[in-house]
């Protein structure tokens, strides 16, 4: 198939991007859309995005999708921000194309398997593109985060996984060194949580009530929450 970058978009005044309008509006219900209105015009167009999901990089990640003819690797690292950039660009399924949207779904589903790396970095991520009120992946993976916290120290940081999974791993590095340094269970993962801010610290207390986590446990993100925003006072 011929391919032409007769579309110029614009991402956040990040980066600009020569791409083929024909090859992202099969996928992307929101240029579909866009061009549909604009058929017999031969001269290239400008798309200015200024709220794009994160930025150039979500941009280039559904393009690569796009030009892969609807495959995308998907890892724990990036499935956040694939539906997210995904969404924005209604990359669903059409009945003829594969969707985005779907197959980042549908990876979530091996969360079980995720290291406890790997869930805080897609944490982090829910935190900077999610809104911590309506969100089923931010719910997913909070709801994984302190399941893990439920279980036995020795095994809530290390990876649940197994030989036919794509998420395998080791347990995490920082958690072993807490764990070798006789950190309490109600408090190994302190320090793993500082960087949340006190939407999410207030969501998972919450949340930490609904697993029954024993009351050392749930105090633990008021601590957090004390901390962050002594953070603030030290910075203003």
């Amino acid at each position: 198939m011929e391919v032409h970058c007769d579309l110029e978009v614009d991402v956040n005044g990040q980066e600009v991007f020569m791409v083929d309008k024909k090859t992202l509006a099969s996928f992307s219900g929101k240029f579909s859309k866009l061009f549909s209105s604009m058929t017999g015009r031969s001269k290239n167009l400008k798309v200015i995005f200024h709220d794009f999901p994160g930025g150039a990089e979500g941009f280039e990640l559904i393009s690569r999708f796009c030009y892969n003819n609807g495959k995308a690797e998907i890892t724990p690292s990036n499935l956040v921000l694939l539906n997210c950039a995904a969404r924005f660009m209604e990359m669903k399924n059409n009945g003829s194309r594969p969707s985005l949207i779907d197959q980042t779904v549908k990876s979530l589903e091996g969360i079980s398997l995720w290291t406890w790396s790997e869930l805080l970095v897609a944490l982090r991520e829910c935190q900077d593109l999610l809104p911590a009120s309506s969100s089923l992946i931010l719910e997913k993976v909070l709801d994984c985060v302190i399941g893990r916290l439920a279980l036995p120290i020795a095994a809530s940081p290390c990876t649940f996984s197994s030989e036919n999974s794509s998420f395998q791993g080791s347990c995490d590095t920082r958690s072993s060194y807490s764990m070798r340094n006789n950190h309490s269970q109600a408090s190994w993962w302190f320090e793993d949580f500082l960087f949340l801010n006190i939407d999410l610290i207030e969501k998972a207390t919450m949340m930490m009530l609904s697993h029954n986590l024993d009351h050392a446990t749930i105090r633990a993100p008021s601590l957090a929450k004390s901390y962050f925003l002594f953070s603030i006072r030290l910075q203003a």
